[in-house]
C-alpha cells in the first residue's frame, strides 16, 4: 500500500531525490576529469617520452654518421701517401680493424640487436677512427689546431670508468697521463707502458681465469693452459647476452690494435723517439681513452 505523504513530505522527499541526483552526477564529472586528466597526462608523458627518445636517437644517429664519416676521411688520408717505414705493424692493424668494423656493420644489416651489442659496434667506429687519426698524426698530419695546452694534454680523465676497476687504475692512468710532455723523449715508452698495463688490468679484473673457466670448460687456452685474451671477449660478451662471432671478432681486433700499438713504441720501432709533438702525443692519448671507453663498455654488465 503506497504511503500517503503530506505536501511538506513530498517537497522533502523531491529535494533529496534531486540533492542524490546532483551528488551523483557531481561524482561522476569528478571521475570523468580526473579519468581525462589521467589519460592526458598518460598522453603528455608518452608524447615527452617519445619526442626525448626521438631526440636522443637522432643525435646518436648524428654522432654515429660523423664518426664514420671520421673513419672514412681518416683513412683516406691515410692511403693518400706513400707507405712509410715507421709504424708499419701498427698500420697493417689499423687497416684490418676498418676492416673488420665494415665487415661487422655489413653482417648485422637487417638485424635486430640489443643496446650492448650497438654500442660496441658504434663504439668500434670510433676506435677505427681514433686509431687511423694516431697514424695520421704521427706521419705530421694530425690536427694541431685542436692541440691543447701541455697542461690540458696531462690532466686526468676517465676516473668514472677506471674507478669501476678499483683507484689503483684511476692513479696508474694519472701517472701515465702525466708522462706525457714534449720535453720527455720517452713520454711516449713511459705512457704507453702504463697504459698497458691499465687495460690488461681491466680487462683481467673483469674476467678473472677462473671465472671464465667455469663458465667454458672448452676455453681457448694459452700455451700455459690459462684462458687467452680471445676466451676473456668470449665471456665478456656472453655474460651481456651477445654470442656473435662477428661482434667478438671486432672487439679482438680493436684489442689486438691498441696493444700492438704498445709494442711498437716499447720496442723502440716507431723510429720517432724523443721528437712527439703535443699534437702526436693528444692522438695517442685520445686513442687510449676511447680504448678505456670500449673496454668500459665490454666489461660492465
Amino acid at each position: 500500500m503506497v504511503k500517503k505523504m503530506s505536501p511538506a513530505q513530498l517537497k522533502a522527499a523531491v529535494n533529496k531525490a534531486q540533492r542524490q541526483q546532483k551528488q551523483a552526477i557531481d561524482k561522476y564529472n569528478r571521475e570523468a576529469r580526473r579519468h581525462n586528466a589521467a589519460v592526458k597526462k598518460a598522453v603528455s608523458d608518452y608524447n615527452r617520452e617519445a619526442r626525448a627518445f626521438n631526440s636522443r636517437t637522432r643525435a646518436h644517429n648524428a654522432r654515429v654518421k660523423n664518426q664514420r664519416r671520421r673513419l672514412e676521411q681518416e683513412i683516406r688520408r691515410l692511403e693518400s701517401r706513400p707507405a712509410t717505414t715507421t709504424f708499419v705493424t701498427y698500420r697493417a692493424s689499423v687497416d684490418t680493424l676498418a676492416r673488420t668494423y665494415t665487415a661487422t656493420e655489413e653482417s648485422l644489416v637487417g638485424q635486430t640487436i640489443t643496446s650492448a651489442s650497438r654500442e660496441l659496434v658504434d663504439r668500434g667506429s670510433e676506435e677505427a677512427a681514433n686509431s687511423a687519426y694516431l697514424l695520421n698524426a704521427m706521419d705530421d698530419d694530425g690536427a694541431p689546431e685542436l692541440d691543447p695546452t701541455e697542461d690540458e694534454l696531462r690532466v686526468p680523465s676517465m676516473q668514472d670508468e677506471l674507478a669501476t676497476f678499483g683507484t689503483d687504475l684511476v692513479d696508474r692512468w694519472a701517472g701515465a697521463l702525466f708522462s706525457l710532455s714534449p720535453r720527455n723523449p720517452d713520454a711516449a715508452r713511459h705512457f704507453c707502458t702504463s697504459a698497458r698495463e691499465v687495460l690488461i688490468a681491466m680487462i683481467d679484473s673483469a674476467a678473472p681465469d677462473a671465472n671464465v673457466a667455469g663458465a667454458d670448460p672448452d676455453y681457448d687456452r694459452t700455451d700455459k693452459g690459462a684462458p687467452t685474451r680471445r676466451a676473456k671477449v668470449r665471456f665478456l660478451l656472453r655474460r651481456k647476452g651477445i654470442e656473435d662471432h662477428s661482434l667478438e671478432t671486432l672487439v679482438e681486433e680493436d684489442l689486438n690494435n691498441v696493444l700492438g700499438l704498445f709494442r711498437e713504441f716499447n720496442n723502440g720501432t716507431h723510429g720517432h723517439a724523443g721528437r712527439f709533438t703535443i699534437t702526436q702525443l693528444n692522438a695517442l692519448r685520445i686513442r687510449v681513452e676511447s680504448a678505456i671507453g670500449f673496454i668500459h663498455a665490454l666489461c660492465v654488465v
